[in-house]
């Protein structure tokens, strides 16, 4: 792993190097402020970064108030290594945006724990932005699905501010949202590019997308709390859906709202078997999904009570032009794939 070292005084940055080599890592060692700022600015900034307090042309406080103000979706994991002590030095470095603190003449143990809490930390990173990287590679598998998770997202948040939602339901469902069907990147794009009705077979493999998605990020613990979401979403209030047929109120509440969201999207926009269809008719269909049994009754009363031009605005670039459609016959279907 990549590890910059930025300090002034020779012969602390020299030792420095000579042991985070001797422990693997690869360093990257400059003398002062704007040095650093030059390696941790770059597209290449390594993951890790160790910075001396008192350094000439901006100290490494400064350095990593300039790191945290550059929005990145993997930022450095910021140590700072200084002579000064005590419980306020420590505050300001930790308020100046740095990770931890470690105080010289430097205990090599100590430092090396610490280097191993930032490269498990770094690496969680890594994995949780990879997990988004698939979900976005799965709105870009096919026209029909450009955008469908960020669309979710919108009408979800919308739903979930109407109902009163926590702030921390509403962070967890705009994060369930966008991964809910991470596991269609395991689906064959001639499946879901499909104009006519889904072989027995086809359907059984989209219906294993929620499963596949959870297996996908089961094993990064960051977004382990979106799993019921990701597996759930596609499960029905009379106990029909897939993959679990789970039933009322056993469904979670973001769950059922998800799941409105999910089918409005899918009716309002276009897919491979017919166009996008109107507002007035796609709420029409999700009062009926209730009825029937499929969404969550009262949800959907209160996601037809939102303002249209609310929705009209959040499934903006929905649909796209006639000649980009895929002609073919109609496969409706209760809820969306």
């Amino acid at each position: 792993m990549k590890v910059l070292i930025a300090d002034d005084n020779h012969f602390y940055r020299c030792a420095l190097e000579a042991t985070l080599r001797e422990w693997g890592y690869e360093v990257t060692a400059v003398a002062d402020g704007e040095a650093a700022w030059a390696v941790l600015e770059s597209d290449a900034a390594p993951r890790i970064a160790v910075l001396d307090w008192m350094m000439p042309k901006a100290d490494g406080v400064e350095v990593c108030r300039r790191l945290r103000a550059m929005p990145r979706p993997e930022p450095t994991y910021v140590i700072i290594l200084t002579s000064r002590d005590g419980k306020a030095s420590a505050a300001e470095a930790l308020e100046g945006g740095a990770d931890d603190y470690v105080t010289k003449p430097f205990d090599r143990g100590e430092l090396a724990a610490r280097l191993r809490v930032g490269r498990r930390i770094v690496t969680l990173q890594t994995s949780e932005t990879v997990v988004y990287s698939f979900a976005r590679a799965v709105d870009g598998k096919s026209p029909f699905t450009r955008g469908h998770s960020e669309r979710v997202k919108g009408y979800a948040l919308a739903l979930a501010s109407r109902l009163g939602l926590s702030g921390a339901d509403q962070e967890l469902l705009r994060r369930g949202a966008i991964l809910h069907d991470i596991g269609k990147i395991a689906v064959p794009d001639a499946i879901l590019n499909k104009a006519g009705p889904l072989t027995p077979d086809e359907m059984a493999v989209i219906r294993e997308h929620p499963v596949q998605g959870v297996r996908m990020i089961e094993p990064i613990e960051s977004v382990r709390d979106v799993i019921p979401l990701v597996r759930w979403h596609h499960e029905r209030v009379d106990g029909t859906g897939y993959p679990d047929g789970l039933a009322g109120e056993k469904i979670p509440l973001l769950v059922r709202v998800l799941a409105v969201a999910d089918v409005y999207d899918a009716l309002s926009s276009d897919r491979p078997y017919r166009a996008s269809l109107p507002t007035d008719v796609s709420l029409s269909i999700l009062r009926k999904d209730a009825v029937g049994g499929g969404l969550d009754p009262e949800l959907v009363e209160e996601f037809c009570a939102l303002p249209m031009h609310r929705l009209n605005t959040i499934g903006v670039g929905a649909v796209m032009q006639p000649h980009e459609r895929t002609p073919g016959t109609m496969r409706m279907k209760a809820a969306p794939v």
